[in-house]
């Protein structure tokens, strides 16, 4: 009995992580329309980058073609993306790579 007792008590003491049981189906939506814009937009410059990559290598990632690329990212860290960028061209899945670093610092 004691050690029921305990059990349903350690099993009580945590936060719960789940909130409102009734905002799930709301909660759910949500996630799937945040995630269905953000896999359209991941689309979108990968297929930019696959259309682009032999000019963007051609200029070595520092003219308009990788400029027009780095209009999502903010000013700040533009010059960080050109660098990874240019790190990222050593390797054979480049575009993928490219895309996650553009999808990370994108506004």
């Amino acid at each position: 009995m004691l050690l029921t007792a305990g059990i349903l008590l350690a099993a009580c003491s945590g936060p719960i992580h789940l909130g409102n049981p009734l905002t799930l189906p709301v909660r759910g939506l949500a996630s799937a329309l945040e995630n269905a814009s953000y896999n359209a937009q991941r689309r979108e410059v990968k297929a930019w980058i696959t259309a682009n990559e032999a000019a963007m290598r051609a200029e070595r990632f520092g003219g308009a073609i990788t400029a027009e690329l780095l209009a999502t990212v903010p000013p700040e860290v533009r010059e960080k993306v050109r660098r990874e960028l240019r790190e990222a061209a050593s390797f054979p899945d480049f575009t993928e790579r490219a895309t996650v670093i553009v999808m990370v610092h994108r506004d």
